[in-house]
């Protein structure tokens, strides 16, 4: 039965396929799928200035792979994605566009998925609820995230709010020191992150055009919409009580007084990139939650 598990699982590994999608005002999104097309749907989409290869714990885990169909995109201006140089292309509505082309290319965008972002992807929902209504997502998967763009300074730790100005300066003069920062900050224990991962994340940072970082940050986001079905929208919420850059408990508290439909976990000795930090135990809430509320 193992051998016959593992000749399953890398038959769905093989069948990984990337591919660059038109979004609507004509950027290059890139993005990937892998798993099963027939099981739920969870994209994954990469908080700020990060790709989605961050996502390679959930990407190649068996039991993710034998039970859900994967996608995963970088963000418009951040890794492999098309990087427009203009202040007009990170609106709200650029972001929401991005995912259902994503979503339409691999047939999925009529089977409802589950949205799962890290960080600032996470309140993607909230542009999607704006254009095209929360009626073409299951549920939100919230990864040291928060559900709108609005609320960031209610629940972000004074160390993020000092340390983002550092991020957004376009000078070269400290960004090496900048990078490392950031990257290590994204886990619990940053002078443990391995290498190779360390590397590739501040390439990540390196890769973007700084003017993005300043556009892409401030930019405004309507929630009413999103607000509209805040009793009853499912949200798993996944978080670490060493996220640098999100507090948890101010986190739950928001949640707990303006949200209805919400199961919150928070781990010690995790994070801000829990799903990193903490494969073991969420992937397996992620299945679990995806086959609760999955084209409902």
């Amino acid at each position: 039965m193992k051998f016959v598990s593992l000749l399953t699982t890398l038959s769905l590994i093989a069948s990984v396929f990337a591919v660059n999608v038109t979004s609507r005002d004509g950027t290059q999104i890139w993005a990937e799928a892998t798993g099963d097309p027939t099981k739920p749907a969870v994209v994954f989409i990469p908080g700020f200035s990060c790709t989605s290869l961050a996502f390679n714990k959930q990407w190649y885990d068996t039991k993710m792979l034998q039970s859900l169909y994967m996608i995963r995109y970088d963000v418009r201006g951040q890794g492999l994605s098309g990087q427009p140089l203009s202040n007009s292309s990170y609106l709200s509505q650029g972001f929401a566009d991005d995912f259902v082309a994503v979503i339409n290319y691999f047939g999925v965008g009529k089977k409802k998925p589950i949205l799962a972002g890290w960080s600032m992807g996470g309140v993607t929902a909230a542009d999607i609820a704006t254009y095209y209504g929360t009626g073409i997502i299951s549920g939100v998967v919230l990864m040291g995230s928060f559900p709108y763009r609005n609320m960031l300074t209610d629940v972000a730790t004074p160390w993020i709010l000092n340390f983002i100005p550092a991020l957004l300066d376009p000078s070269l003069a400290n960004f090496g020191p900048t990078a490392k920062t950031f990257a290590e900050s994204c886990v619990a224990y940053g002078d443990q992150l391995d290498q190779n991962v360390k590397y590739a994340w501040m390439g990540a940072v390196a890769g973007q055009n700084p003017n993005i970082r300043t556009w892409s940050i401030p930019h405004t986001q309507d929630e009413t919409a999103l607000l509209k079905v805040k009793a009853t929208l499912p949200y798993l919420v996944l978080h670490g009580t060493m996220d640098h850059h999100i507090d948890g408990q101010k986190l739950q508290a928001f949640l707990t007084g303006n949200f209805g439909n919400f199961d919150f976990h928070i781990w010690d000795n995790v994070g801000h990139a829990s799903f990193f930090d903490a494969p073991d135990k969420a992937n397996p809430l992620i299945i679990k939650f995806a086959y609760q509320y999955w084209n409902h």
